[in-house]
């Protein structure tokens, strides 16, 4: 994976390729990443949309891509 200066990032056993987080002010709960995301990452906990395991997460984008309120953000 690339990050953003364009060198790819090695992952360590306590960090994961890729990191991402959900902005909970923007998220509205819709579900739409939950069904976007083809490895079922996501789920609904506490009203709240969580990542389930951040270590398989391909980066891919499509939870990013599925989120209309721009939520979701892959770093």
């Amino acid at each position: 994976m690339k990050n953003n200066e364009g060198k790819i990032k090695e992952s360590s056993e306590d960090t994961p390729i890729t990191q991402w987080t959900i902005d909970y002010k923007k998220c509205t709960v819709c579900g739409e990443c939950i069904d976007a995301c083809k490895l079922g990452l996501l789920d609904v906990k506490n009203k709240k949309i969580i990542i389930i395991d951040q270590f398989r997460c391909s980066w891919c984008g499509d939870c990013e891509n599925a989120c209309a309120s721009e939520a979701i953000v892959l770093t």
